[in-house]
């Protein structure tokens, strides 16, 4: 049977078209998810051939609003940053909701809360940010690869992706750096990462810092603005600070590959000992059309 479903493409992190990172939607609520099958979608991600392409169905609990599955070229993730966010400013679209302040996204890693400002900013708390420690072997793997030292110890951050976050001297070494991608997916293999986010603070900031994201062993070499790997980054920086109030972090990302991502990150303190990890951006709709499976 063919399908003739919804589609938009989605500029998320950002808030001048074509500067960000896109993401393509496609609106699968009217339908029930056994009509299309895992190797369709995944077909249609290989075709569209962005980092990411995501899939709204309708939510198998009543907590959530919708159901969302995302897709990179070669496989399903359980949890992507900027998918996340796209997808989201997709479903309002979609379904009308403009004055939406709050919503429920079920994906493989668990429920992940989005929020709406009244500035139309879509942010989502992490369900998952643990920090581990990897092998020494693999730290100066990766120092070999990025061909530049690191201010500490680089760790393993689990947020859905597994990245190992590389903090650089400054900003001006991040944005500079020039990876060798071959020994990086080498490692990135080895040890079962999925990439590495390098980071360097911008100077005379407070908590100001540029970002990149590799993930050669995805067929991502460098993605151009990372919502997943902002998540890492700031749980990693609250893990080298311990910071013991909330604390706001802004991330710029993209700037070698002529895009100009803006992410606004929140480590925001609970009260009871324990913090939340909160990403945000601006999403602007690009395309709209409809997509036949």
């Amino acid at each position: 049977m063919a399908l003739k479903l919804p589609f938009l493409q989605v500029d998320v992190f950002t808030s001048s078209p074509f500067k960000g990172n896109p993401v393509a939607v496609v609106n699968c609520m009217g339908i029930d998810e056994s009509l299309v099958s895992d190797q369709q979608l995944q077909a249609i991600a290989n075709w569209t051939n962005l980092s990411e392409t995501t899939f709204l169905f309708k939510a198998t609990t009543d907590r959530c609003d919708y159901k969302l599955r995302i897709f990179t070229p070669t496989m399903e993730l359980p949890f992507a940053g900027h998918p996340t966010i796209g997808s989201c400013k997709a479903f309002l679209q979609f379904t009308g909701q403009k004055n939406a302040k709050s919503l429920m996204q079920e994906c493989q890693l668990g429920i992940v809360s989005l929020t709406i400002s009244d500035e139309g900013k879509i942010s989502f708390k992490a369900e998952r940010a643990d920090v581990e420690e990897i092998p020494q072997d693999a730290i100066d793997e990766y120092r070999k690869s990025l061909q530049i030292d690191c201010l500490a110890a680089p760790k393993l951050l689990q947020v859905g992706p597994a990245w190992v976050v590389y903090l650089a001297a400054d900003a001006e070494s991040c944005y500079n750096a020039n990876p060798d991608f071959a020994q990086m997916a080498a490692t990135n293999t080895r040890y079962g990462h999925s990439g590495i986010i390098l980071a360097g603070k911008k100077p005379g900031s407070s908590q100001d810092y540029e970002m990149r994201a590799f993930a050669p062993t995805d067929c991502v070499l460098e993605d151009p603005v990372c919502g997943s790997g902002s998540i890492a980054l700031i749980r990693y920086l609250q893990d080298l600070h311990r910071f013991s109030e909330t604390t706001n972090v802004s991330i710029t990302q993209g700037g070698r590959l002529k895009r100009q991502g803006q992410i606004f990150c929140q480590i925001k303190a609970n009260g009871d000992g324990k913090f939340s990890y909160i990403s945000e951006g601006n999403a602007i709709i690009v395309i709209e059309g409809s997509i036949n499976i």
